[in-house]
C-alpha cells in the first residue's frame, strides 16, 4: 500500500528556511568591514564594529571628543 501525501507545499520549504535563517537574529547584524557581529554600531545605517570605527573614523570625517556621558 502506497503512503498517503500529506502536504504539498507551493514552495521549496528548505529554501524558505534557508531565508529566514539569513534574515533574522545576529547574523544579519555583521560589520561590513570585517564581518564579526560583536560590538556592531547600526546607527544612521553605518553597519561597522567599534574597533574598524576606531580605525577608519578619520576617513568618515568623524571627529575625536573628548565628551563622556556621566
Amino acid at each position: 500500500m502506497p503512503r498517503p501525501v500529506v502536504a504539498k507545499f507551493k514552495f521549496d520549504i528548505q529554501s524558505y528556511r534557508r531565508k529566514i535563517y539569513e534574515t533574522r537574529g545576529k547574523r544579519v547584524h555583521r560589520c561590513r568591514r570585517c564581518g564579526t557581529t560583536r560590538g556592531v554600531i547600526r546607527k544612521y545605517g553605518l553597519y561597522l564594529c567599534r574597533r574598524c570605527i576606531r580605525e577608519v573614523y578619520h576617513l568618515m570625517e568623524f571627529k575625536k571628543t573628548s565628551v563622556h556621558r556621566g
